[in-house]
């Protein structure tokens, strides 16, 4: 396989997913036997709340109260402790999804070869991104991993420079040059065209925009030598000088553009005075690879039910408890023998609603589900002795 494997970035290229292939009888059969025997769950016994946590929490309670005296928590008689719990039932499965999309880059004919040496020993196993053996470097973690599939390459002729490897430059028009920005076409230091220049009866012109090129302000008007000498543009000290053969009267050299000598234009920035620049498809090479990108990506779905209780649901997902209940397996079915029916009923509904986005789509590797009291409480403390009734929860 390709040895180009890197992580995704948020680059913006569209992938086609490619659903998983049907499960092969032998993987039936597992999951056959798996699920006549998973019947049966073991669940542990709810925490109990012991008389020492009742005392260690009022004691905790009355230390955040300025007028609260500890004292009366030790001489406390406790007659009843009526234990509670919150529930806590997490769903969680890790899933695989593989995409594909088509992808191209600029090769010579060389780099080409070189890349199907170096893939000449990978044995093309096919066209099917689910043939690829790519697992998870750590299970339940979201990755993205991009790779080339191996046996999709082709050498090909650009066809946007017709292999030429160079394409029009537009911003000139292909000419190879454009208006100096330091003299603003004039040929002049001072960025101002001289009187003496456009004035002349020989010249009489004044440096201006060539709107037959289309690009109205962004250029001057060019004269080109049929001899094959340096184009200069109209109404520059150039320009004089190639009409009355004699430099332009009270201008020396030192009044001229550095930057154009006077000619008024320069070489264009973009394709550096050759009217051609190299075609980006490309990037000169004048042919390109087309592969395609196999995207894999893992990802978690998580799911949480917390049964009713007092305390809000933002406080009790920051707390923890006993696990009373927990498995991870590839294949996880609802729970149907939990005393209280509501969790049962839970369970099926996100066993239904994570298989249900991965129909199609993804495939699921592993799923875990655990049952967890977060909040063991004691309610209903009472003292005999001063009849004073406190409700303190453990968080």
């Amino acid at each position: 396989m390709a040895d180009n494997l890197n992580f995704y970035t948020a680059e913006k290229q569209h992938f086609n997913v490619v659903p998983p292939p049907p499960l092969e009888i032998v993987e039936k059969e597992r999951q056959r036997r798996f699920e006549e025997g998973s019947s049966v769950h073991h669940f542990d016994d709810l925490p109990q709340v012991t008389e020492d946590a009742v005392r260690a929490a009022l004691r905790n309670e009355a230390r955040r109260h300025k007028y609260w005296k500890a004292s009366a928590v030790t001489k406390m008689t406790i007659n009843r402790i009526d234990n509670s719990a919150c529930l806590h039932y997490a769903m969680e499965s890790f899933t695989e999804m593989r995409s594909t999309s088509k992808a191209v880059e600029g090769v010579t004919l060389g780099q080409f070869l070189q890349q199907q040496q170096s893939t000449s020993g990978t044995a093309n196993i096919g066209l099917n991104p689910w043939d690829y053996a790519m697992g998870p470097p750590e299970d339940f973690v979201e990755q993205v991993k991009v790779l080339e599939m191996p046996g999709t390459s082709e050498l090909m002729a650009c066809h946007s420079c017709n292999a030429e490897g160079l394409t029009h430059c537009f911003h000139c028009r292909g000419y190879g040059t454009d208006k100096c920005t330091c003299c603003r076409g004039t040929g002049m230091k001072a960025g101002v065209a001289h009187p003496a220049i456009y004035t002349h009866p020989m010249v009489a012109a004044f440096p201006h925009s060539d709107l037959s090129r289309g690009y109205p302000s962004s250029g001057t008007a060019v004269v080109r030598p049929p001899s094959g000498g340096l184009a200069y543009g109209v109404g520059t000290p150039v320009h004089f000088m190639t009409r009355a053969g004699v430099p332009p009267p009270g201008i020396g050299q030192h009044d001229l553009c550095h930057f154009c000598q006077g000619r008024g234009i320069r070489e264009c920035s973009r394709c550096k005075g050759h009217g051609k620049k190299p075609c980006s498809a490309c990037g000169g090479s004048g042919s390109i690879r087309t592969y395609i990108k196999l995207r894999v990506q893992f990802a978690v779905e998580h799911s949480d039910y917390y049964s009713p209780c007092d305390i809000p649901e933002k406080m009790l997902s920051k707390v923890g408890g006993q696990v009373i209940m927990s498995e991870c397996q590839p294949y996880i079915l609802p729970l149907k023998k939990y005393p209280i029916q509501q969790i049962n009923e839970i369970s099926r509904q996100m066993c239904a609603a994570h298989l249900q986005k991965c129909i199609g789509r993804c495939r699921i590797i592993k799923c875990c589900s655990s049952c967890t009291p977060e909040t063991p409480a004691f309610e209903n403390v009472q003292d005999v002795a001063k009849e004073r009734m406190l409700k303190q929860f453990i968080v």
